[in-house]
């Protein structure tokens, strides 16, 4: 049988018979606490949260008036429920309480009956009020999930209807102009089509493998399948992928990750993680640029390895966008190369599956560095 922790009233009052009399009232199906002054009463309610409040209004010092403007104003308390205890039962002085924030009163000398009933009403309503509350959180936290999530919807079928479509009219295109049958293409002209072929289709490779990891990240399909990797080969692979598309605008690809610095981490996120950086560094840096790809060990058991470049660079308000699903952050390259913006929201979603951060650091017009961590063990 589960155990229903005890509601914790607050008595406070300057008469100790008074406190004795509501304290014997009430038994033992409350947890009681007593404070002989709206002083000693403040300190208490900076240690403990009741679910009510009696207070006494006339009282040396402090009076109970005081005592619950004070904890009208504050933050902590001002959903606490109040009962003045009071000898005066002229409308005036009860107008005069509920203005300060009372819920109710119970007249002194104390009915038992009335003491038991008017509590157990306003411990109710509390109890009542609170679960609408939460209720209300998790109606809130609820409709922004499913607003994050026709956003992506929404996402997704922008990227298929217009960044898909993209590519795949270029490659039809060149496609039906070396088909048609009245148009003669020579050796070298030929020759001149195929890097804009092979290009369209790398672009469509790589949106569609963006797009299915993205989609089975939406539906939890993904799992994390960590083994110790070695750094430096994984990122001689992507490189090495790269290396043609690098070698169209004369960037220099450098690998300065050090081979000592291995990873738990799952390779193929990894792999995707380092493919969609480094593509998106060579989006946005001019010919004859570099791009630096390197390692670090931290302190915390983890190593940060970061994408710098010389290109173009970000202003603070594209750095905080960027990540965001809903905003749709997708610049054309230097080249005027296309992307969705996928590619860094996939990023940082595989990085934070593994227990890491990304930081982005920028400058317009001198270069990025993005970089992020995974732990070592």
């Amino acid at each position: 049988m589960i155990m229903k922790n005890k509601d914790l009233i607050l008595i406070v009052d300057d008469q100790p018979n008074n406190l004795k009399v509501i304290s014997s009232v009430l038994g033992d199906k409350y947890s009681i606490s007593v404070a002989n002054s709206g002083e000693n009463a403040l300190k208490i309610l900076n240690k403990v949260t009741p679910q009510l409040i009696l207070l006494d209004i006339m009282m040396p010092g402090m009076n109970g008036f005081e005592v619950c403007e004070k904890l009208k104003a504050n933050e902590g308390t001002k959903e606490i429920p109040v009962i003045f205890l009071t000898a005066k039962t002229e409308i005036s002085d009860l107008v005069k309480g509920f203005n300060y924030g009372a819920v109710d009163y119970i007249t002194k000398p104390f009915n038992a009956t009335e003491v038991k009933v008017r509590i157990n009403n306003h411990l109710s309503l509390a109890h009542a009020k609170s679960q609408i509350k939460a209720q209300k959180k998790d109606l809130q936290e609820k409709n922004r999930a499913l607003k994050k999530l026709m956003n992506e919807k929404d996402k997704f079928f922008s990227i298929i209807a217009h960044d898909l479509k993209s590519p795949f009219s270029g490659l039809l295109g060149m496609l039906e102009l070396m088909n048609d049958e009245g148009t003669e293409l020579t050796k070298e002209e030929t020759k001149k089509l195929l890097p804009a072929l092979l290009k369209n289709a790398e672009n469509v490779y790589a949106l569609v493998e963006n797009l299915l990891e993205w989609s089975r990240l939406q539906r939890n399909a993904r799992e994390v399948n960590s083994e110790k990797i070695n750094p430096q080969e994984v990122v001689n692979e992507v490189l090495g992928y790269l290396e043609a598309t690098a070698n169209q605008k004369q960037i220099t690809l450098i690998n300065e990750v050090n081979e000592n610095h291995a990873v738990f981490a799952d390779r193929m996120m990894f792999n995707t993680i380092l493919r969609n950086l480094i593509s998106n560094a060579l989006k946005f840096t001019r010919e004859g640029g570099k791009i630096t790809v390197a390692s670090e060990t931290e302190a915390d058991g983890k190593v940060t390895f970061s994408v710098t470049d010389t290109g173009i660079g970000m202003d603070s308000k594209t750095i905080n966008e960027v990540f965001s699903i809903d905003k749709n952050v997708s610049t054309p390259g230097t080249k005027n190369e296309k992307g969705t913006g996928l590619g860094l929201i996939l990023c940082k979603e595989f990085i934070e599956l593994q227990k890491g951060e990304i930081r982005i650091k920028s400058k317009v017009n001198e270069g990025t560095c993005i970089s992020f961590t995974l732990p070592k063990n």
